[in-house]
């Protein structure tokens, strides 16, 4: 018995304690839950960009499309809230569902419509376009909206009697919002 107990003695202990393994196991798992947390936030980061880009993208095409047709139009001769009454003859601020411009009578593209169209699927508004003075709006100029306020320039002057527009556009897309503007003159009004 005596030489056993030697040998036990003699022995290193190689292996790991309890306490080493838990105390390795908690802090392995401060370390991965850090990790995942700086993940899951630059996830989140990179979300939020990527809609504002594709809002910027989206408020750039349209105020780009709106400004070449605006400008070259003789002003509007149709002005229709959301609730779809006529507000040619206000001043007031407007949200619009859909306004018409007239062109020159010497051009073609007699008109322009843009009308805002509900996207069924999703909780946001499509920017619509067509030609014509009358009818409905057809192609998709753009979307993400969230609604379209208008102004007559000046502010004192009645839509039926201005010299331009100020376009307001709100935006959403998932939680993500802004407000883009620009103001438009028309280039040919006193063409009327």
């Amino acid at each position: 018995m005596i030489c056993f107990k030697n040998r036990m003695n003699g022995l290193q202990n190689n292996g790991f304690t309890l306490i080493e393994i838990i105390t390795s196991l908690a802090l392995f798992g401060v370390i991965i839950t850090l990790i995942l947390s700086t993940m899951n936030s630059s996830i989140n980061i990179m979300s939020r960009v990527e809609k504002g880009v594709e809002i910027q993208q989206q408020a750039q095409f349209i105020f780009n499309f709106l400004e070449e047709k605006v400008m070259e139009s003789t002003g509007l001769i149709y002005l229709e809230d959301r609730q779809g009454k006529s507000k040619m003859n206000s001043n007031e601020k407007i949200f619009i569902k859909k306004m018409i411009f007239k062109n020159k009578v010497d051009r073609l593209d007699k008109g322009y419509i843009f009308q805002l169209i509900k996207d069924p699927e999703y909780d946001f508004y499509n920017l619509k376009y067509g030609i014509g003075l009358s009818g409905s709006a057809t192609v998709e100029v753009g979307n993400y909206i969230e609604n379209i306020e208008v102004e007559p320039i000046p502010f004192d002057k009645k839509y039926n009697e201005a010299d331009g527009i100020l376009i307001r556009i709100n935006f959403v897309f998932d939680k993500y919002s802004t407000k883009v503007e620009n103001i438009f003159h028309y280039r040919n009004s006193s063409g009327v």
